[in-house]
This record gives C-alpha cells, sequence and structure tokens, in this order.
C-alpha cells in the first residue's frame, strides 16, 4: 500500500492511495488540473485511477468532483447522506456517475484490498471515514470529526498508519479574530479535532504494528506545524511514548507530500 498526500486544509483535500495496480482518490477537494500536476510531479498519471471514494459534501472535499468524472468513467464511493448533500447547482448532471452507495461499517472487498467506512462526527450529512487494509497493512484515513467515540476505537485501532486530522491549537483558536459563532462550530463534537484531542486519539488507538502518523487539515489562521507537533509530542511524553518511535508528517495545503509506503 502506497500513499501521497495531494492536499490538505480548509482549500482543498485530496489523497491518492495505491494498492498494487489499483489507484484511487480518497476526497477530491482541490481542481482537476491541480491534482493531475501534483501526481505528475510524483510521477503517477490519472489515467491509473480506478475510483475515488468520498469522506463528505463539503467543498473542500468536493469541489474538483464534477470535472474528475467527466473525464473519467470511474466509480464513487460514499454514503447516500453524502450524495444528496451535495450543492446541485455545481455538480453537474450527477445521474451519470457510477456512484456506489456505502454503509457504515459494512466492509467492501475489491480484487487486492479491502475498505471499512466508519462513521465521523462532523456537520455534514452522514460524514465517513476510511479504513483500507491489503494483506497485513492498514491505514485509516479521518478528517473533518469533532470527536470519536470510544466504543467505536476497535474499529481503527493498530493501524500500522493514520491520516488524521490535527486542525487547531486551542489557544489559537480562542485568541483569533474569528467570530464565536464560528469558533463554537469548530470546537463542538460536530466540528474539528484540536491538536491535543488528535494526539489523545492516535495515542488510545495505536499499537505495536503503528508506524506512521499523518498530521491532516490543520488551520492555516489557528494552527503551526510547530504548535500540531510541539503538542503532540507533550501528550506522547506524558503517555510515556517515545515520540521519535514513530514517523511523523505534516500534509500541506500547496505541496503534495513524498508517497509513503507501508509494509
Amino acid at each position: 500500500m502506497k500513499v501521497t498526500v495531494l492536499a490538505s486544509g480548509s482549500k482543498g483535500n485530496a489523497t491518492w492511495i495505491e494498492f498494487g495496480d489499483q489507484h484511487y482518490l480518497i476526497d477530491c477537494g482541490i481542481s482537476y488540473r491541480q491534482i493531475k500536476l501534483r501526481l505528475e510531479n510524483k510521477g503517477k498519471s490519472l489515467e491509473q485511477l480506478k475510483g475515488v471514494f468520498i469522506t463528505h459534501e463539503h467543498s473542500d472535499h468536493v469541489s474538483g468532483l464534477r470535472v474528475l468524472l467527466n473525464r473519467h468513467n470511474i466509480p464513487v464511493y460514499l454514503s447516500e447522506g453524502t450524495f444528496k448533500g451535495f450543492d446541485k447547482r455545481y455538480m453537474g448532471d450527477m445521474e451519470r456517475w457510477d456512484v456506489r452507495f456505502l454503509k457504515e461499517e459494512e466492509w467492501l472487498n475489491f480484487d487486492q484490498f479491502q475498505c471499512l467506512p466508519f462513521s465521523t462526527y462532523h456537520d455534514a450529512i452522514e460524514p465517513l471515514g476510511y479504513k483500507f487494509v491489503e494483506g497485513n497493512q492498514s491505514f485509516v484515513y479521518m478528517t473533518d470529526t469533532g470527536y470519536f467515540p470510544l466504543r467505536k476505537y476497535d474499529l481503527i485501532r493498530n493501524c500500522q498508519g493514520y491520516l488524521i486530522e490535527s486542525n487547531y491549537e486551542s489557544e489559537l483558536l480562542l485568541e483569533s479574530a474569528r467570530p464565536w459563532m464560528l469558533k463554537r462550530r469548530i470546537l463542538d463534537d460536530q466540528g474539528h479535532l484540536s491538536n491535543e484531542d488528535s494526539a489523545n486519539l492516535v495515542l488510545d488507538v495505536m499499537g505495536e504494528q503503528t508506524k506512521v502518523v499523518i498530521l491532516a487539515h490543520l488551520s492555516d489562521e489557528c494552527n503551526t506545524i510547530s504548535a500540531a507537533l510541539d503538542t503532540y509530542g507533550y501528550c506522547f511524553k506524558e503517555r510515556q511514548r517515545a515520540i521519535s518511535d514513530y514517523q511523523f508528517y505534516i500534509a500541506k495545503q500547496n505541496d503534495a507530500l513524498d508517497e509513503i509506503t507501508f509494509g
């Protein structure tokens, strides 16, 4: 399994994931041109694309989807709620799409991998996160969630890699010039994960197999790379875990990460 984060943040999200010769996108929140360019810069091609998984209907996760599906005859995997939540003014003729509705906690079996959709907790209609499994390799993709319940930890426990949002540093958010209603939305259980919440969730679910953590969806205004890593470092130290034992990456808005290989 190979993962290349093409973009992550409030202005657009897209991740390329490979299972042997089967290549997929997770979210399509940047332009078709940018997806194509960033893939080509990494020696990859959209001609290899087999499908796209969508987490939820917000524009920073789907703004490039219409053009992508107009140019590639591929299936789109998403919840029925997400599909119904699309802004019809911008999505074009959705009746032409090859839509595959997913249900939370029902495994999908593909030729070379399996996928488990699970519920996330965000102010969207039926949003999903994804766990991908190829042989003994496993990877969780979870952004845009205000929290994740303890009763569901076993769904994502002890994976080799996690892409998880680390959206804001609490003090930076509270001291920002953002309107109070926006701050409340972000802080809410249907909002986003803070650096501290993100770190503690990773610490709760990681296990002996865990090697890689990708911090995603960092806020431009209410977070910094150093703040996120400092908070993670503090939380790991408090739990007597050595952060140096793991590979950490920061997903960025305007630059694709280098390919990360599992296994």
